[in-house]
Formats: C-alpha cells, structure tokens, sequence
C-alpha cells in the first residue's frame, strides 16, 4: 500500500521593466513597454489540497471468546513449492484446524480453525542466505511502509533466540505485533526458523488471532517452533 505524495505548487512572479544605459558614450534609447502592447497575463496555479491522514482507527472490541491453551496438537505433514521446488514440511497444529492451500502462493499453507478467526500460516522460505534477523527487520521496517497510520501498528516484541528441540538447537527469531485491519484489533506472532545449523531462515510461520487470545498463540507458536521439521 503506497502513500501518495501530494505536490505543492509554487507561485512565480516576474517583473519586466525598462532600464537606460551607457555604450562608447552614447546615450541608448530607454526601452518601455506600454499597457496597450499587452503582457501575457500570469495564468492561475492550482494547488492540490493537502490531505490529512485519517484518524487512528477506534477498534470494535470482539464478542468472541477467548481461545484457551492447554489444547491436543496434531502432527500434520504436507509439500510445499517454494520457486518451484517441492518442499516436505511436518509440525503440530491444534487439533480441529483445517488445512487450506491458495494456489497463488504454492509456497505456503494455512490451518485454519472453523469460525477462521484464528490460524497459522506456515512457509518455506527460498534460500536466499538471509538469517532470522535480517527477515525480522525486513517485515518490521515493511509493516511500517505497508499499513497506513490509521492501521495503528503496534510491535509488542523482537527476539531471537537458541531453541532446544528434540532434533537439537534451532535459532528462532519472533516479532509480535499487533493492528487494526478492519474494525477489531488483530494479533499476529510471526516466527523464522533456522532448521539448519546456521542462522539462515528456512520456515517463516505466522499465527494470528484476537488479543484475548495471547495465551494460546504463543503455545501454538511454541508447539510449531519446537516441531516443524523436514520430512522429506
């Protein structure tokens, strides 16, 4: 989403006049310009209104209760294209959430719970050597260029850790944030994982809900960090 610029226009006045002068001792004509030959008038400038940005959002608060932690996880594995390469991935997901595929972004997939106010979006990342840190900022300084103002983005959090899994150490980066797309605040743990042993992201997942489900997003994120895997 692209901020306009608005350009400001400015006003150029000339003034003509008549001026005498001297050359080898001659006296030169004084050159004047009368009223009746005419100067082209100065044509009107118009300047666009500067807009003001719109106010920040007043969220509705949602009705919906919360969602609670302590839920029974599933293991789920499944392919993922990622530039075009096939990429097998298994984690834990809440039991119940629905797998969903967009066939425009082949290099992800979403579970999804049933009301889909909640869900995870998990992502193979393209090897591009870019570490955990690096991606975290990347969205954080994109959040700030993509939401407009009124969107009241609000980072809660950046970390980046060394995570103990049962397949050893794995750096984790983590940006929590949230903001108003619609009418409700929304919240959103976004997550990188390094299942290599350097630092180089290769599974960006992202889980999002209410605000008043805190509690169970970070043991969803927590569950899916600590068990995504290659299974291929």
């Amino acid at each position: 989403m692209k901020r306009s610029l608005l350009g400001l226009g400015l006003l150029l006045v000339a003034a003509v006049g008549g001026a005498g002068g001297y050359l080898a001792g001659e006296s030169l004509p004084q050159q004047t310009t009368s009223a009746s030959e005419g100067v082209a008038p100065l044509e009107p400038i118009s300047i666009a209104p500067i807009k003001k940005p719109l106010p920040v959002k007043t969220p509705v608060p949602s009705d919906i209760p919360a969602l609670q932690a302590g839920m029974n996880y599933g293991r789920h594995s499944f392919t993922v294209i990622p530039g075009g390469v096939q990429v097998r991935l298994a984690l834990e997901t809440p039991n119940g959430w629905k797998l969903t595929r967009d066939p425009k972004s082949p290099g992800e997939v979403k579970f999804l719970e049933a009301d889909r106010e909640r869900g995870i979006r998990v992502e193979a990342i393209e090897p591009v050597a870019q570490s955990t840190d690096e991606m975290m900022a990347a969205l954080e300084i994109g959040l700030k260029q993509s939401q407009p103002p009124e969107n009241d983005v609000r980072i809660l959090g950046k970390t980046t850790a060394r995570l103990r899994t049962d397949n050893g150490e794995r750096t984790v980066s983590t940006l929590t944030y949230t903001y108003i797309p619609n009418q409700t605040v929304r919240m959103v743990i976004v997550r990188w994982v390094a299942l290599d042993d350097d630092n180089a992201a290769t599974v960006e997942m992202s889980i999002s809900g209410l605000p008043q489900d805190a509690a169970a997003l970070k043991e969803i994120a927590s569950n899916a960090t600590r068990s995504v895997r290659s299974a291929g």
